[in-house]
């Protein structure tokens, strides 16, 4: 483990390598697994939520699939999406509406087909487990809402064995990125890291709480050790050493000293990042603000601070936008402490997707709340053009 590597991983709020790995093996395994059981019965596209030619495209673009496996999130969900779905096999009581008509779906099973989907449940609840105990953001990594998170990491080893011997031969995840756009963008072979993002939100289930709203940085109270192992891993992500130490009220030679250690380089100069029409200017930056943003609500609704929410939101961000992303460690506390102290930014739905963006609200631009358009029904995200400003972007 190398130095930077060590200020990263702060427990629960990063994904290590080995741990990537494992969901982009997964997502490959899954994939094949339902497409062999969908070419031994079509009926199984009623569990699954996808055809067989649909499985079969993905194989016929590699481009387009290299970029769905490079993303830290799974390309399956489960198909138990609520606490009571779940309670009923754990707690081997009545089953719900949902378990009742996923089985009246399921077709006759037995041989080496159960044999395959009991095989399959056990990694996934496996690799689920593991998530839900090592990373705040399991919840979207997984495509579950946080109450199932929380509920499925309360359990005991001995109860989920119990859950999948009684769950059978119910296959417990689908394909899931079910909407129609998604299989138009894959096979024009339009699928940027810009339209994944999209689909990740368009697909996950909707949270119906209320986004938490966190105490902000000066309202916590933390220990010197805590300050110190945040401020180190947000300059792990890029942070500068003169912000770590304003936001964690640090002594700015030693975040200086600290920051020259994790990268082998002094910490950048100049005045800090305060601009919030930049989040709205483009596109893509439109995008990756309400990535981020949406991630960061996601850890808040978690259990995690302000701090937490954010180095676990830039863990995730990073890996995802690994090629190109856009909003440095900098802007990100910008937009962050931004949106929860005022009403300068603001999330608003698409009117045709429902999928909710990041909106200008400010006396410099004001966006229709009513009328706004995402961009990706706008088809506003396809590759990048080459971007001139894009290493004086990621320094400030």
């Amino acid at each position: 483990m190398n130095t930077k590597e060590k200020y990263l991983a702060v427990e629960r709020l990063h994904v290590p390598e080995w741990q990537t790995d494992q969901i982009q093996s997964a997502n490959f395994d899954f994939v094949e697994y339902m497409r062999w059981l969908l070419m031994s019965d079509g009926r199984f596209n009623e569990i699954f939520k996808v055809e067989r030619k649909e499985i079969e495209h993905l194989r016929l673009n590699q481009s387009s699939l290299r970029s769905l496996l490079n993303t830290p999130f799974l390309m399956v969900a489960p198909t138990l999406t609520t606490v009571e779905d779940w309670r009923c096999f754990v707690e081997n009581t009545a089953t719900t509406v949902a378990v009742d008509r996923l089985r009246d779906a399921l077709p006759p099973v037995q041989g080496i087909e159960l044999f395959a989907i009991r095989n399959q449940n056990q990694r996934f609840m496996t690799l689920a487990s593991n998530l839900i105990h090592t990373s705040v953001l399991a919840a979207p990594l997984l495509g579950i809402t946080p109450d199932v998170a929380d509920y499925l990491g309360s359990l005991r080893g001995s109860q989920i064995r119990l859950a999948l011997g009684r769950i059978a031969g119910l296959p417990l995840f689908r394909w899931r990125f079910t909407s129609t756009t998604f299989w138009y963008e894959f096979a024009a072979d339009n699928l940027t890291d810009e339209a994944i993002a999209h689909q990740i939100m368009l697909t996950s289930p909707a949270d119906l709480a209320k986004p938490q709203k966190a105490p902000g940085f000066a309202e916590l109270r933390l220990d010197r050790w805590q300050k110190e192992t945040f401020a180190s891993a947000m300059m792990a992500h890029g942070l500068r050493a003169s912000t770590a130490s304003d936001v964690f009220t640090l002594n700015q030679s030693k975040m200086r000293a600290r920051f020259y250690e994790i990268h082998g380089r002094s910490s950048t100069c100049g005045n800090q990042t305060r601009s919030l029409t930049w989040f709205v200017e483009s596109a893509a930056q439109r995008l990756h603000a309400t990535i981020y943003i949406w991630l960061y609500r996601k850890a808040i609704a978690r259990g995690a601070n302000a701090p937490e929410a954010l180095i676990a939101t830039h863990d995730i961000y990073a890996r995802l936008f690994s090629s190109a992303p856009l909003i440095s460690a900098d802007r990100a506390y910008n937009l962050t402490s931004s949106i929860a102290a005022d009403t300068r930014l603001t999330t608003a739905p698409c009117r045709s997707c429902s999928t909710p963006y990041i909106v200008s609200n400010s006396d410099v631009r004001v966006e229709m709340h009513h009328s706004f358009t995402c961009p990706a029904c706008a088809q506003d995200l396809g590759p990048r053009r080459k971007r001139v400003r894009k290493s004086k972007d990621m320094t400030e």
